[in-house]
């Protein structure tokens, strides 16, 4: 599959892992805030259709009406939870998931995945729109991956998690034609511990891919990231100074600023 063809719309940048245990839905559900507060309005797309956990992540009843939107009987506008701001808000962001343990979506086709891209390209709504997708490496998620503009792929320390952060590399390149996902190295005891385990993803990539990752930077192991979990709260509004805090609003500004049709290549370089 080629890049998609950029048109005037949302900006979507899918948010992946090649294994759970990542971190990687709260980085989603933070990124989302920080870059509210940079302006930008964002949709938060669950997209993680068998196990969805979002709103469970964000303390909400619900996370909306994703089921709705499939059928064809909601338009996104009516089936988003909203989050942060108001409608009328420039920044701000909604969600948009399946009802948290039901597994309604879980065998959800490629053809349905490629109509809710192209539904949620179509709303004016948003400048942005994060998809958490399910963690591996999946048909579906590597198909919803792809359909995006670009892709953050988060990984740990964990020898696991680079060798299945590889696996995902591997396959959005196959399936992009070409592109390269940015890396987010979460959990990482020091910064030197970060960037050994992004050089060492970067040396396997080059090494039999040709092609390296840009990275985002790093998010530190901070156990006020695991609270906010157990509370069911943004960890930006409950430990907005935390070392974990900080770093995600240093990740979304770097994000923020590479926002465009041409988002990923120009991140690869702007961004080694």
């Amino acid at each position: 599959m080629n890049a998609p063809v950029r048109l005037a719309g949302p900006h979507l940048t899918a948010i992946g892992s090649g294994k759970g245990g990542t971190g990687k839905t709260l980085l989603a559900t933070s990124l989302a805030h920080a870059l509210a507060h940079e302006g930008e309005r964002v949709l938060l797309l669950d997209a993680d259709l068998g196990l969805s956990n979002t709103a469970i992540h964000l303390g909400l009843d619900h996370g909306g009406d994703l089921e709705g939107v499939l059928a064809g009987t909601a338009s996104i506008a009516d089936a988003v939870a909203p989050v942060m701001g108001g409608a009328a808000a420039r920044g701000g962001f909604d969600l948009l998931a399946a009802q948290a343990g039901s597994g309604a979506l879980a065998n959800v086709s490629e053809a349905a995945a490629n109509r809710l891209v192209a539904q949620l390209r179509g709303t004016k709504t948003y400048d942005r729109i994060l998809l958490d997708l399910a963690a591996g490496v999946e048909r579906a998620t590597m198909a919803f991956a792809a359909l995006a503009d670009d892709a953050l792929l988060i990984l740990t320390p964990d020898p696991a998690s680079l060798t299945d952060a590889y696996a995902f590399a591997k396959l959005y390149l196959r399936g992009t034609g070409g592109r390269i996902p940015l890396v987010l190295v979460n959990m990482a005891a020091s910064e030197s511990e970060a960037r050994r385990t992004a050089e060492g993803l970067a040396a396997t990539c080059r090494a039999f891919l040709k092609v390296a990752p840009g990275s985002l930077g790093s998010i530190p192991r901070d156990s006020h990231a695991l609270q906010s979990v157990r509370r069911q709260s943004q960890l930006l509004t409950l430990h907005p100074q935390s070392p974990a805090a900080q770093a995600v609003v240093c990740a979304a500004k770097k994000l923020h600023a590479c926002i465009g049709p041409s988002a990923a290549p120009a991140a690869a370089q702007n961004l080694r």
